[in-house]
C-alpha cells in the first residue's frame, strides 16, 4: 500500500543500448513499425500486433533489476500477476540472445535479456481516453465491476499485512512528500490523521479477518482497456509485493477516485454499488473517503516529483484538490426507502439520488432486484422463474437487504433502497433498521395511473426488474400505500420526480 515514487538509490548497472536498439529496429519484426515507449523500469516496443517490454537494469530502493536473472523473474512475475486480469493479453516470456551480429531471438549460449511478449489493444480503447471523449456506458462499467469483484473474490489472502499502522504509514509518506509545498498540504494531513484514528480499529479488523489480498495495485483508468470486447485490467503492480498487498478497497478507491476525477460519479457510483452488490463488502465502506483520499493525494505527489514536465505539475493540483474535497465533505449517514409498483420509475429515482447524495462516490443502494437475482447466483440482468418470487423468497431478499443495510449505516454510509416495499410489515422493518442505527429515515412512496404504468412495463427491455403486466395487476391490487410516506406522483416524467423529491427530502 505504501506509495513508492521513482527515486531512493538509482543505479543503471548493465548496458543495455544494444539490445534496445535491437527492439527498436523494424527489420526485428519484419519491417513493421516501431513505437517505444520509455518509464522509469521498463523500455516498451510496439510492432504490429506485438507488445515486447524489457525490464530496465536498474536498481531502485523499491525494485531490483540489477541483474539478468532478476529481470527473467521479473518478466516471469510480471506475466503471472497480469493473466489473473487478462490472460489473452499477456502471451509470455521470450528470451533475447547474443548472435554473432549482436542481440537476436535465437543465438549459442545463455540468454542475455528477457522480454514480456504481449498481444497490442488499441491505445484510444484505454479507459481514460475513452472517459475523456465520453465513450464509456454503464454496460462496461457494469461489466468491470464484475470482473474486479470477481478478482477480489479469488484474490489471494495475505495474513499479518495492512491494518492501521500501514495506512498511517502512507499518510505520512504523503505529508512528507508535500511538505508545505502545496497549499492545503498541512490541512489534508490533519484531517487524513484525524480520519484514520476514526477508523483504526476498523483497519486492523479488516486486516485480521481476510481484506488485505495481493491486489492490482494500480488500478487506474489508464491501466483498464477494451480488448476482444471486454473491460480489462492490465499492467498490475508485479515488481514490487508490497505495494500490491492492500485492502481491496484501497485497490477499488483508485478507480473510483480516477472517475471522480473525470467528473464521471455517476459511473464511479454505479461501479461500487454493482461491487459491492457482489461482494456484500458494506461494512468497510466508511473507509472509501479516506482510501479515495490517499489515492488522489498519491497521484497528485506523483505528479509533482522533481523532473515532471510542466504539463504533470498543473495536473498535479485538480488531484489534490480531489484528495481534499473526499475528506472535507464526509458523508452523512441517512436512510432513504423508495417504495411502489412496477413501472413507477423507483430504480431511475434511486440511481438518480444515489449519484446526489454528499458521499466520495455517491450513496450506496441496495435494489431488491439485484439481490433476488445475487440470491440465486444469477447476474443482475438473468430473467428469474416463478420461484425466485415466493413469498419465502421475497422475505429472504428483504432480510439481506435491511442487514447489508445496517451494515453501511453503522459504517457511516448514506443508503438508499429500491423495492416495491408492498408489505406495511417491510416498510416497518427499514424504520426500525434507521431507528435502531440511529440515523434519519425518508420514505418515498411513487405512485401513477395504471395506463402509464402498464405502458412503461411493456416497453421494457433488458434492466434487472421481471415483472410482467400481470405481476404489475397483482401489485396493482394486493399494494396498501402508506401513509406515513412522502408521495411523489410517478406519471410525470423522471426528471419532474427527481425535483420532486429534491424538494420533499429534508438536508441532513
Amino acid at each position: 500500500m505504501t506509495p513508492q515514487p521513482p527515486g531512493g538509490a538509482r543505479n543503471v548497472c548493465q548496458p543495455q543500448e544494444d539490445v534496445v536498439a535491437f527492439l527498436s529496429s523494424p527489420d526485428t519484426f519484419g519491417g513493421a513499425e516501431v513505437t517505444r515507449i520509455d518509464t522509469h523500469l521498463s523500455h516498451v516496443f510496439l510492432a504490429g500486433p506485438r507488445v515486447y517490454k524489457i525490464k530496465r537494469a536498474v536498481r531502485y530502493d523499491f525494485a531490483d533489476f540489477s541483474t539478468p536473472e532478476l529481470r527473467r523473474r521479473a518478466c516471469e512475475n510480471e506475466v503471472r500477476i497480469n493473466r489473473r486480469t487478462a490472460p489473452e493479453m499477456y502471451l509470455g516470456v521470450v528470451p533475447i540472445y547474443r548472435g554473432a551480429d549482436g542481440p537476436a531471438w535465437r543465438g549459442p549460449g545463455a540468454p542475455v535479456e528477457w522480454a514480456v511478449e504481449m498481444q497490442r489493444f488499441d491505445a484510444d480503447r484505454q479507459f481514460d481516453r475513452l472517459a475523456a471523449r465520453g465513450a464509456l456506458d454503464e454496460s462496461v462499467i457494469a461489466a468491470l465491476a464484475d470482473k474486479i469483484a470477481r478478482f477480489h473474490l479469488d484474490a489471494e489472502r495475505v495474513p499479518n499485512a495492512g491494518g492501521g499502522d500501514r495506512v498511517g504509514r502512507v499518510i505520512e509518506q504523503i505529508a512528507a512528500a508535500f511538505g508545505e509545498q502545496a497549499p492545503g498540504a498541512a490541512r489534508w494531513a490533519l484531517l487524513a490523521r484525524a480520519e484514520l484514528v476514526r477508523r483504526r480499529t476498523l483497519l486492523d479488523a479488516r486486516a485480521r479477518h481476510g481484506s488485505v489480498r495481493r491486489c492490482h495495485g494500480d488500478l487506474h483508468l489508464a491501466n483498464i482497456c477494451m480488448f476482444d470486447g471486454a473491460p480489462t485490467p492490465f499492467d498490475a503492480i508485479e515488481f514490487n509485493e508490497e505495494l500490491a498487498t492492500t485492502d481491496v478497497l484501497y485497490d477499488l478507491a483508485f478507480l473510483l477516485m480516477d472517475l471522480v476525477h473525470y467528473r464521471r460519479i455517476d459511473f464511479a457510483n454505479l461501479i461500487l454499488n454493482r461491487y459491492l452488490s457482489v461482494t456484500r463488502d458494506y461494512a468497510g465502506s466508511g473507509l472509501l473517503s479516506l482510501f479515495q483520499s490517499m489515492r488522489a493525494a498519491v497521484r497528485a505527489m506523483v505528479l509533482s516529483l522533481p523532473g515532471q514536465p510542466p504539463s504533470s505539475r498543473r495536473e498535479a493540483r485538480p488531484y489534490f484538490e480531489l484528495a481534499l474535497a473526499f475528506l472535507e465533505g464526509a458523508p452523512t449517514p441517512r436512510l432513504i426507502a423508495i417504495g411502489g409498483c412496477s413501472g413507477t420509475g423507483k430504480s431511475t429515482l434511486a440511481a438518480s439520488l444515489a449519484v446526489e447524495l454528499e458521499a466520495p462516490s455517491g450513496a450506496l443502494l441496495l435494489q431488491s432486484d439485484v439481490i433476488r437475482k445475487r440470491l440465486r447466483g444469477a447476474p443482475p440482468t438473468a430473467r428469474l422463474d416463478g420461484a425466485a418470487y415466493s413469498a419465502a423468497q421475497t422475505k429472504a431478499v428483504y432480510g439481506r437487504m435491511l442487514k447489508d443495510a445496517r451494515r453501511a449505516l453503522r459504517a457511516g454510509s448514506p443508503v438508499i433502497l429500491d423495492a416495491t416495499f408492498l408489505d406495511p410489515s417491510s416498510r416497518s422493518e427499514a424504520e426500525n433498521v434507521a431507528r435502531r442505527v440511529g440515523v434519519p429515515f425518508d420514505g418515498l412512496w411513487l405512485s401513477g395511473p395504471r395506463a402509464i404504468l402498464r405502458t412503461r412495463v411493456s416497453a421494457r427491455i433488458g434492466g434487472v426488474s421481471d415483472a410482467t403486466l400481470a405481476v404489475l395487476e397483482k401489485q396493482l391490487q394486493e399494494a396498501r400505500p402508506p401513509t406515513d410516506w412522502t408521495i411523489i406522483d410517478a406519471g410525470q416524467g423522471p426528471g419532474e420526480a427527481l425535483t420532486e423529491a429534491r424538494r420533499l427530502l429534508p438536508r441532513t
